[in-house]
């Protein structure tokens, strides 16, 4: 076992800067594609692709977070231009059917000046799709080519996920976003439930990352996560 895992590739963790969000390329043996953007991202995803030394048909898997316009809006188009299956949470998958990312419930300050600006149409409208694979519970990637999976980590949709590889990454979607004051890691600005949102950071966390990447903000170590959160 020791011996196949050397010769397998080492895990490349690739974001791409988009408009207000980053998605993210998990590179090894296949390409996994962690959020889409807002609609229109699809070139800016794979001339990134590109550059990291991969081909559009590289693309296994389209990995949604949950349904929100700046995570899904390119799903449909990317799909199209890789053939890689779109995966989201079949608690979401409704919304992404619908090409709508419903409503959204402010948990702070920041959620309730804003959230009248990303319930717009022009911000909460996409193009619609039927995903390719529902996960209930997790989804194993090593079908995929990649050494991980996706957990469910429910709170700022009822459908999000988060990605935990064998490497000591997570990815997290929108599960933490950095406060606007300390840029510490702190809860979303919007969210189902803001005790959920800080059990699914507990379930992360007990995975035994060393790094979280977020949507808004990057990467972090896992020590500053447990820091802002608590053990």
């Amino acid at each position: 076992m020791q011996e196949e895992d050397a010769a397998r590739p080492p895990t490349r963790i690739v974001p791409v800067p988009l408009q207000m969000v980053s998605a993210y390329l998990v590179m090894e043996e296949g390409v996994i594609v962690v959020d889409t953007g807002y609609p229109g991202s699809e070139e800016t995803i794979l001339e990134k692709l590109r550059e990291a030394g991969a081909a559009p048909e590289d693309v296994t898997l389209i990995l949604l977070t949950h349904c929100h316009a700046d995570h899904a809006g390119s799903a449909a188009a990317l799909r199209l231009k890789t053939g890689g299956r779109i995966a989201i949470h079949r608690q979401d998958a409704e919304n992404l059917r619908n090409g709508l990312q419903g409503r959204i419930r402010p948990l702070n300050l920041v959620g309730r000046l804003t959230g009248w600006f990303f319930e717009r149409e022009a911000y909460s409208r996409y193009p619609a799709c039927d995903p390719d694979i529902l996960i209930q519970d997790e989804l194993d990637l090593a079908p995929f080519g990649v050494r991980g999976r996706v957990i469910t980590t429910p709170g700022h949709t009822a459908g999000s996920v988060s990605v935990i590889l064998e490497s000591g990454d997570a990815l997290v979607g929108d599960l933490i976003i950095p406060s606007v004051l300390s840029g510490k890691p702190g809860v979303p600005f919007w969210g189902e439930s803001r005790e959920e949102i800080r059990e699914s950071v507990r379930k992360v966390l007990a995975c035994g990352p060393e790094r979280v990447h977020l949507a808004h903000g990057g990467m972090c170590q896992a020590t500053a996560v447990r820091e802002a959160f608590g053990r």
